[in-house]
């Protein structure tokens, strides 16, 4: 029922997007980032200082740089309601991660291509 919904949701809304999963995990010893479209992907570990929050973010942004189309819109699916929830409330104030995050959505934006995150 599930994946029923989530396709028919695909299809109608997004029938046109290219679709990129992103995500990120943190453990004492690691952080780590990974993003995937159909058969490319990504995956790195970065300095373990930063929060599950900046890996998350840092995720969508590495998937825009890696597996972006160029002429297509995006679908980026995060599990990352932090990051969703600080793009909603942006301002002066947001980390820079999220505001090099939202650099990279009005650059496509700038060239009529979209992206949208769920």
């Amino acid at each position: 029922m599930i994946k029923a919904f989530f396709e028919e949701t695909i299809s109608g809304e997004f029938q046109d997007y290219f679709i990129i999963a992103t995500d990120a995990s943190k453990s004492h010893i690691y952080t780590s980032i990974a993003g995937t479209l159909n058969l490319r992907s990504f995956s790195f570990r970065i300095h373990p200082i930063n929060s599950i929050f900046t890996a998350e973010a840092l995720a969508i942004c590495q998937a825009i740089d890696d597996l972006s189309v160029p002429d297509s819109d995006l679908l980026i699916l995060t599990d990352s309601s932090s990051v969703l929830q600080a793009l909603k409330n942006l301002s002066i104030k947001s980390p820079k991660v999220i505001l090099r995050l939202v650099h990279k959505i009005l650059m496509r934006a700038k060239f009529n291509k979209k992206i949208a995150l769920v």
